[in-house]
C-alpha cells in the first residue's frame, strides 16, 4: 500500500484523477482496497498544487457511485444467491451480508446515506441495498449524497493537513476516521432536522 502511495505523487493530473476513479469504483464492488488512504494522499497532492481540488473530489465520488450502482444493480436484479457467491470471493460472509440487508430495509434511504459514510460497511451496502429491494429512487440519491459527503471530507482533512496528512493515519487509523465520518452524519442529521422542524413551524 506503502507503494501505491507513493507512485501517486508521480503520476501526471490526468492520470491521477484516473486513478481515483477506478479505485474507489472497485473498492465500492467489493475488492478490499482501503480509501481512507489514498484519499488522504491525494488530498495532499491537492494542497501542493499538483492536482486540483474540486476535480479530485468529482472523481472520487463519480468512481463511488459507479462502484455502488453496479453493486446495487447486481443484488435488486439478481437477487440475494448471486451476491452471496460475488460476497464470499471477497471474504464477506453470507450472515454479515444478511444483517446489512436488513439493517438497510429498516432504514431506507438514512442507512443508505449511512453505509456510504462508514469505512467498514461500503463494500457491502450497496449488494445489501439491493437485495433489500431499496427503490432506485430511494437508493441512487441518498447514495451519491453519501458518497460525496465522504469523499469530500476524507480528501479535504488531506487537503488541510498538507503534509502531516500522514499523522491521521498513524494516530487513529481507520476508527479516527470513521469516529468523523460519525460526527459530520450527526451535523447533517441535525441540520435537517432544524430545517424540518421550521418548515413545520407556523408561518415556516
Amino acid at each position: 500500500m506503502s507503494q501505491i502511495l507513493s507512485q501517486l505523487t508521480h503520476l501526471p493530473p490526468l492520470g491521477v484523477y484516473a486513478f481515483v476513479l477506478l479505485w474507489l469504483a472497485g473498492e465500492s464492488v467489493g475488492l478490499p482496497l482501503p480509501d481512507e488512504a489514498v484519499l488522504l494522499t491525494l488530498g495532499f497532492l491537492a494542497h501542493r498544487g499538483s492536482v486540483s481540488l474540486v476535480p479530485l473530489i468529482l472523481c472520487a465520488t463519480l468512481g463511488s457511485a459507479i462502484g455502488a450502482a453496479v453493486s446495487y444493480q447486481i443484488g435488486y436484479a439478481l437477487g440475494r444467491p448471486v451476491v452471496i457467491r460475488i460476497a464470499g470471493r471477497v471474504g464477506i460472509s453470507a450472515e454479515r451480508l444478511d444483517h446489512a440487508a436488513i439493517w438497510v430495509r429498516r432504514r431506507g434511504g438514512i442507512g443508505v446515506f449511512l453505509t456510504r459514510v462508514i469505512p467498514f460497511a461500503r463494500n457491502l451496502a450497496s449488494y445489501a441495498a439491493g437485495i433489500a429491494a431499496i427503490p432506485p429512487r430511494v437508493f441512487y440519491p441518498a447514495m451519491l449524497l453519501g458518497a460525496l459527503v465522504w469523499c469530500t471530507t476524507v480528501t479535504s482533512v488531506g487537503d488541510a493537513l498538507g503534509s502531516h496528512y500522514q499523522a491521521i493515519l498513524h494516530l487513529g487509523g481507520r476508527g479516527l476516521l470513521i469516529a468523523g465520518g460519525l460526527v459530520l452524519v450527526g451535523l447533517l442529521a441535525y441540520l435537517g432536522w432544524v430545517v424540518a422542524r421550521r418548515r413545520r413551524a407556523p408561518g415556516g
